[in-house]
């Protein structure tokens, strides 16, 4: 299923490995490294990004999406799913 990560962008949700914010030097790094490697996607429509997913295929993306609401509309899926 695909959920909607801020300005009509989608990610698969089982491709989700971890939700993170930002603010850390360690996900600046994580940041700087995708960016180098050519595997950020950036889904932020140039607003503050204010979460940042990385993808089991070693993707990361950038959101403007808070991770709590990120996680509660993966978690709105997976109930309606059942």
């Amino acid at each position: 299923m695909f959920v909607m990560v801020g300005h009509e962008n989608y990610v698969n949700s089982e491709l989700i490995a971890v939700i993170i914010k930002p603010d850390s030097s360690p996900v600046k790094r994580l940041r700087q490294s995708a960016e180098e490697k050519g595997t950020l996607l950036n889904a932020s429509s140039g607003h503050k990004t204010r979460s940042l997913l990385v993808l089991t295929t070693g993707q990361v993306v950038l959101t403007s999406l808070q991770p709590i609401a990120v996680k509660k509309r993966i978690d709105d899926l997976s109930r309606n799913r059942t």
